[in-house]
């Protein structure tokens, strides 16, 4: 039962329109990014007093500069920057429609009928959340390796490393959505479970870059990775701090999956 839900989710999620945007606003942030890398170097081959700004490693970086650098720095402005956290706006777009407009609009009522215990669907919605995170993150990696390797160099040296920390972000972001889109399944009105969701990511990508929420929120990881920084992330941070985060944001994902079949089980599928 649980493999028609997940294969429906699955068809809804890959049939949306927001993939081109997604797609469209990744390749925007790419060229963005290689931009500012050649106006940095310009800025250091000339000495000006923007370049004194930049520490010593940063200026290696940029003077040297190969896929595998340029997927730490992506991976910040992406996937692991806070304050205008662009992945946490996508899975919580996802979200809010897979939980709370499915539930406003009937479609649930009418997969109710088939599923009494509403469990499947929850569980479908889930694992779809968590296959939109590591699809988001894989197109993330796989483009900005293949655009930066055509414009600065190819280098595989710590790829296996750059990708364990771009998977460490898949299960606190399908958390993070997880939680969104149970609190869109009592606001009926669309844009303001997004801006809930929004304003939600904000403050707490902030709130843990800059106190110790970090340390037990379910997107802790954001703030971890903004904590060491660029230059650290590729070099010096240690792979097993990326642990913790995730299995704390494992038991927000389980303990939001009991909390969810409680209310499956108890909501009742009007339109």
């Amino acid at each position: 039962m649980i493999t028609k839900f997940l294969k429906n989710e699955i068809i809804k999620m890959l049939s949306s329109k927001r993939n081109y945007i997604l797609l469209i606003f990744m390749a925007f942030m790419i060229g963005a990014i290689i931009y500012m890398i050649y106006l940095s170097r310009g800025n250091i081959i000339n000495n000006t007093p923007k370049s004194k700004q930049f520490s010593s490693e940063i200026k290696w970086q940029i003077m040297n500069m190969n896929s595998i650098i340029f997927l730490s720095q992506f991976s910040v402005e992406f996937i692991f920057r806070s304050a205008v956290p662009y992945f946490l706006f996508f899975m919580t777009v996802f979200s809010v429609e897979s939980f709370g407009e499915d539930f406003y609009s009937g479609n649930m009522k009418f997969f109710a009928n088939i599923d009494k215990k509403c469990t499947n669907i929850l569980k479908a919605k889930i694992l779809c959340l968590i296959i939109y995170s590591f699809l988001i993150v894989m197109i993330n990696l796989i483009l900005g390796f293949i655009i930066s390797s055509l414009v600065f160099g190819v280098s595989f040296n710590g790829l296996s490393r750059i990708i364990v920390i771009y998977l460490s972000a898949i299960i606190p972001a399908a958390s993070f959505a997880l939680i969104i889109g149970i609190i869109s399944m009592f606001i009926k009105n669309k844009t303001i479970s997004l801006t809930v969701g929004f304003a939600s990511s904000i403050f707490i990508t902030v709130s843990d870059k800059i106190t110790v929420s970090r340390n037990f929120s379910p997107i802790g990881i954001i703030g971890i990775i903004e904590k060491f920084g660029t230059e650290n992330v590729y070099s010096n941070m240690p792979v097993k701090s990326l642990i913790m985060p995730n299995i704390i944001a494992g038991i927000y994902l389980v303990s939001f999956y009991y909390i969810g079949k409680k209310i499956f089980s108890n909501r009742e599928f009007i339109y």
